[in-house]
């Protein structure tokens, strides 16, 4: 690992590496739930990611990152949500207050809810609000094409939880937790939440829980539940349109160099019409 910087500097125990955004609150929330002390180190995404020191830690250069720092001096690093909260709850949820044992079936509908949130619903709600709320240009068919895959996918889990407390069974999970931040930032990705009556009450349940309330806090107030994205109030929405504006910006510009032609194959133009 490269030497980190003071101001970053690890503690024992949990270390949480975030910025303000989505994936880190979902390893906050079972801190919180865990009751587990942690250190929550925040990044800056324009000059810390990219840094050989962080991609010692994440060689993503993404967040979140954990680095549990032992009480015998070893520590074990970890990238990526769902291998973060995994690790979370094999490391202090030895009870399990918030994970299934493993090798249950109820562990294996929590493993699939976790994958399903990291391979499909996250993903597609980041094309969703780049598209709807950042992307430098209009490109309409992205827009439509993303937003109509958000709605299908809260059918799937709306249908979920129609016969399930919570999506991997009769307890709340990290599933929950990773699937739990996207329902709060519906708005920001072009669709709303109340179109979906059992998200909708499953999505207030875990609002009541003080763990949940705790870490919509960290590092700061969270900006982007639905409430804080529709305030219409003129200084309310300034952070949004200079982030819209210069966050768009950044990201076209952190895909620059990776920019090239679409490698051509002899069936190009057959789906034009």
């Amino acid at each position: 690992m490269a030497e980190i910087p003071p101001e970053k500097a690890l503690k024992k125990g949990l270390n949480i590496f975030g910025c303000d955004s989505l994936n880190p609150v979902k390893l906050v929330i079972a801190a919180e739930e865990l009751g587990i002390p942690y250190n929550y180190i925040k990044l800056d995404m324009g000059s810390d990611l990219g840094t050989k020191w962080y991609t010692s830690i994440n060689p993503n250069g993404k967040v979140p990152a954990i680095v549990h720092v032992k009480e015998d001096d070893t520590s074990e690093t970890v990238f990526e949500s769902a291998a973060c909260l995994l690790y979370m709850a094999s490391e202090f949820d030895k009870e399990h207050k918030i994970s299934y044992p493993f090798g249950t079936s109820e562990y294996w509908s929590q493993m699939s809810w976790l994958s399903w949130q990291v391979a499909g619903y996250g993903p597609m709600m980041g094309q969703a609000a780049y598209f709807n709320r950042y992307a430098t240009e209009p490109v309409p068919y992205a827009s439509r094409r993303y937003t109509a895959e958000c709605r299908r996918l809260h059918d799937v889990l709306d249908k979920r939880l129609a016969s399930a407390e919570f999506v991997a069974g009769d307890r709340m999970t990290v599933a929950d937790f990773a699937i739990f931040i996207f329902a709060h930032s519906t708005k920001w990705c072009g669709i709303d939440i109340k179109d979906y009556r059992h998200v909708k009450a499953w999505h207030g349940k875990l609002m009541q829980r003080e763990a949940v309330q705790n870490a919509l806090k960290v590092p700061g107030p969270y900006m982007f539940s639905d409430e804080a994205v529709s305030n219409p109030d003129d200084d309310a929405q300034a952070p949004y349109k200079m982030l819209r504006k210069y966050g768009g910006q950044w990201i076209k510009g952190a895909h620059e160099k990776w920019a090239k032609p679409v490698e051509a194959v002899p069936s190009d133009h057959a789906n034009h019409s």
